[in-house]
């Protein structure tokens, strides 16, 4: 494993720099992916916890839309 871990980088990093090409031609970036996510489902905004209460699907969906918006920024 230890000899084969600069393949594992470089794959990340080709996968990395994929993404990034596709995004850049196509023009949809993580913001403009997660607006038109928000308009297509209704999130309730007001529950900030990421999985408080019970663990249930829509829960965990908000929280991940939630983790995501702040982690991008994205207003």
């Amino acid at each position: 494993m230890n000899n084969r871990i600069d393949v594992i980088l470089v794959a990340c990093g080709m996968i990395i720099g994929f993404i990034v090409i596709i995004m850049h031609l196509t023009g949809l970036w993580p913001c403009s992916i997660i607006n038109k996510l928000d308009k297509a489902f209704s999130f309730n905004h007001s529950n900030t916890s990421a999985l408080g209460g019970g663990l249930t699907f829509k829960n965990f969906v908000e929280g991940a839309h939630f983790a995501i918006t702040n982690l991008f920024r994205c207003k």
